[in-house]
């Protein structure tokens, strides 16, 4: 399946207003689809991800306001960066770009079993930042192990790396971050967590947007060997580690979440403190993976925040599916904010928690 969502969206760094229209039947395709044509799940090293980096990335600053006087900053990679290097590699046969993944050249937001939206921000991770910023004393000094599911860009990840590094807690911390495409990974989440690490140190030009409103160029940054061994270096120091998930919420994925296939530990030890995810009901057909997810690697004492919309025309997914299952279960939801615009689908962020 194919499908566009007619949502607000943030593209390349701007808040882009589209009114709401109800679906028409040219919407979305549909399209032969099953579970075995998922994506296996991967576990992938930091190490691994670094070496498919490109040379050099083009970013924007994304300011995310909090009040009317109060707003955070979160670099991240420009789409159409990615785009010139995609385009670059599908000209090149000697590099290991995947398969169909030409949904990142069209307007499609997903396409079910091939590309599931991660290289755009959406708008509830905005949301679920200004959570985090609300609750950064809660799960700063609460959080050994952080999980973020469906993380794309990965904007509530990438706060708080910037903030761990900003203001260093005194414990280690382990950072997991699945996406359904390794793709997604290594295109875009590797290098906002990078820009996050050269923001919270002070290693990224100075950018005012208030000196020009149309700056002559997008900035770059040149991903060197020195660069990533500094990065690499600070991580270290700072007693924080990186993990990355690629493929199909699945009992593999699981699995390997809890230390491979061969040998799973599902001890206390290597289930996750705080969960992250936004955008990720969209599909009723993906709920119930979803919340095996949360299930098996969420620790009982630990904290899950679900951003979501409403409801999700045109594909069905709604909070109130995903809050019967979760309610079913006898585990808590508690809504810790809502985002409401005009006669527009609502937002909430809310938290699950096991106790």
């Amino acid at each position: 399946m194919s499908f566009k969502f007619n949502f607000d969206i943030e593209m390349d760094g701007e808040d882009v207003e589209t009114p709401y229209v109800e679906p028409t039947p040219d919407t979305f395709v549909q399209s032969p689809s099953s579970a075995s044509s998922r994506v296996p799940a991967q576990l992938h090293s930091l190490d691994e991800l670094i070496s498919k980096l490109p040379p050099h990335i083009a970013y924007s600053p994304l300011s995310i306001p909090l009040t009317s006087s109060k707003t955070i900053t979160i670099p991240r990679r420009e789409l159409f960066d990615v785009k010139m290097q995609l385009m670059a590699e599908d000209n090149n046969p000697s590099t290991n770009a995947s398969q169909n993944f030409s949904a990142a050249f069209t307007d499609e937001d997903i396409r079910t079993n091939t590309y599931e939206g991660g290289l755009k921000s959406w708008e509830c991770s905005s949301d679920l930042v200004k959570q985090l910023v609300s609750d950064s004393e809660i799960w700063k000094n609460s959080s050994h192990r952080i999980l973020e599911l469906g993380c794309g860009t990965a904007l509530p990840s990438c706060y708080i790396l910037q903030t761990l590094l900003s203001s260093p807690g005194d414990h280690p911390v382990h950072l997991t971050l699945a996406d359904y495409n390794i793709d997604v990974l290594r295109l875009v989440t590797l290098p906002n967590l990078i820009l996050a690490y050269l923001y919270a140190t002070n290693g990224l030009p100075s950018s005012d947007p208030s000196v020009s409103e149309e700056p002559e160029e997008t900035p770059e940054i040149e991903l060197t060997p020195d660069l990533i061994s500094s990065f690499l270096s600070t991580l270290q120091s700072h007693h924080i580690s990186i993990s990355f998930l690629s493929g199909s919420w699945s009992p593999v994925m699981i699995s390997l979440v809890h230390g491979g296939l061969e040998h799973p530990s599902t001890t206390e030890e290597t289930m996750y403190s705080l969960l992250l995810a936004s955008e990720t009901i969209y599909s009723p057909s993906s709920i119930p993976e979803f919340v095996d997810m949360i299930e098996y690697t969420l620790a009982d004492s630990g904290k899950g925040y679900i951003a979501a919309k409403d409801i999700y025309f045109g594909v069905g997914g709604s909070v109130k599916d995903f809050v019967d299952i979760v309610e079913g279960k006898a585990w808590k939801w508690e809504v810790v904010r809502e985002e409401k615009r005009g006669t527009g689908v609502g937002r909430v962020v809310g938290v699950v928690s096991k106790s």
